[in-house]
């Protein structure tokens, strides 16, 4: 899972940012959040032209909106336009600097293409707002952030407080579970895997699921991801190998 991807996919507060310029009328203070919305519903749809459109219009009616820059910057990133998604970032916090969702996007969107200490710097300052909603938004991209650097011991430390604030949270123990086996923890990683495969499924994490059980010569454990990679994922680059694996004869634990 890259950090992008935990960006896009988890980074989606945006509508609790500042409230909009004062001088709005009530009226087009409520069309701008209305538009917003559409946007983001749009953003998350995967209709991004959609929400390009919306947030076009949120824009317009209130060029200071944070929300709306915050959206914005997100569906320009998803678009691959990396210089207008860092132009609308950098807007939105030169009006909204205390805004946690725009410094935790931000700095997702920073370490995601290699500037991964100015990332860090921007994780820590949405970390440091007291209005932010999603704290441990920021500790996860934190921790995956930290891996680059890489410090392992110190994006320990960040999954372990994205869980403490937010139990139900997957990937804190797919990461958690991938530095396990990294390590030849097999036992502790296949504790923290099943803790993931309880809350989500992805095709990375089952394909990790059947390495921890050939390391461990656990078949039980290789059959149910083995047989939930191929339901859902047939098509994935893991799953492919998963069929090579068996037709060679190597499915099997150790």
């Amino acid at each position: 899972m890259r950090l992008s991807v935990v960006a896009a996919i988890l980074g989606m507060a945006v509508l609790a940012g500042c409230a909009s310029a004062p001088r709005l009328s009530p009226q087009t203070h409520k069309l701008v959040q209305l538009r917003t919305a559409l946007g983001v519903g749009y953003m998350r749809q995967g209709q991004l032209g959609l929400a390009r459109n919306e947030l076009a219009h949120a824009l317009a009616l209130d060029p200071t909106d944070g929300p709306a820059d915050n959206a914005m910057a997100l569906v320009e990133e998803r678009l691959r336009e990396p210089v207008k998604a860092q132009r609308y970032f950098r807007r939105g916090l030169a009006h909204h600097p205390s805004d946690g969702s725009l410094q935790n996007n931000y700095g997702a969107f920073l370490c995601g293409t290699g500037h991964v200490a100015e990332g860090l710097k921007h994780f820590r300052a949405a970390l440091h707002s007291p209005l932010y909603p999603t704290p441990q938004l920021a500790d996860l991209n934190m921790a995956v952030c930290l891996l680059k650097v890489p410090n392992e011991k110190a994006a320990i430390h960040y999954f372990h407080r994205a869980q403490a604030l937010a139990p139900e949270l997957a990937a804190p123990y797919y990461y958690l579970a991938r530095i396990r086996y990294e390590h030849r923890e097999y036992a502790r990683a296949k504790g923290d895997l099943a803790q993931y495969l309880a809350r989500a499924r992805s095709a990375h994490a089952l394909f990790l699921g059947v390495r921890i059980g050939q390391a461990l010569g656990d078949t039980r454990f290789i059959h149910y991801c083995a047989t939930r990679l191929l339901e859902g994922y047939r098509h994935s680059r893991e799953a492919q190998t998963v069929v090579q694996w068996q037709r060679e004869g190597r499915l099997g634990g150790h």
